[in-house]
């Protein structure tokens, strides 16, 4: 694993660790969903690498954007009471997932339409809560909402992510810049639940 690998893996280690720590504090919130998915990602980190590097085949990472999908879908709904909307964008994601699969398999490309439909749903799920949040009294104190740094996070992570991907997709040349750009957006988004966590246990 090269250098890009081992700081997912820190990161995804020490935001496991402030999640820990800080867990009675939210427990009972829609932020538990959390834990085991950051846990959950620090272990498919260390295998979809080593199965990638060694065997060419990318299933894992496949895996990982179907369980990071219901996870982003299960937080929002909590934040924003989804209702009907929940069912129609899993049915969309669903289909964009049997696209993938039928028209270039599971094992070693990405899903790249289910990325990419992931990434929108983030996108305007996060404009959605932060101009529901500038409506309410809690704006105030902004700052002291975990939801507010998890949600900050994954919004920079996206707005980064879908640019680069359609630039790979479109057939640029971009490697070196796309790999620094990942590790950067990753620590970004991870400092971001760091935060979050922390300002949970603060509450």
């Amino acid at each position: 694993m090269g250098i890009q690998n081992y700081t997912y893996l820190a990161l995804q280690f020490i935001a496991c660790l402030f999640a820990l720590y800080n867990w009675k504090s939210y427990k009972n919130t829609a932020l538990w969903i959390f834990l085991p998915f950051l846990i959950y990602s620090l272990i498919n980190e260390f295998l979809a690498t080593y199965i990638a590097l060694n065997f060419k085949i990318r299933l894992l990472y496949n895996v990982y954007i179907m369980l990071s999908f219901l996870v982003y879908l299960y937080w929002f709904d909590r934040l924003l009471n989804l209702k009907m909307i929940k069912w129609i964008l899993l049915g969309l994601f669903a289909a964009a997932v049997i696209y993938d699969i039928y028209s270039k398999g599971v094992m070693r490309p990405l899903l790249k339409t289910a990325v990419n439909f992931q990434s929108i749903m983030v996108l305007v799920g996060s404009v959605v809560f932060f101009a529901k949040l500038l409506r309410s009294k809690e704006v105030i104190h902004y700052q002291q909402l975990p939801a507010f740094w998890i949600v900050s996070g994954m919004l920079i992570f996206y707005i980064g992510y879908v640019p680069l991907s359609l630039m790979v997709g479109m057939g640029f040349h971009v490697d070196e810049f796309y790999a620094l750009a990942i590790v950067l957006l990753n620590l970004l988004l991870y400092g971001s639940y760091i935060i979050g966590f922390y300002v949970a246990g603060k509450r």
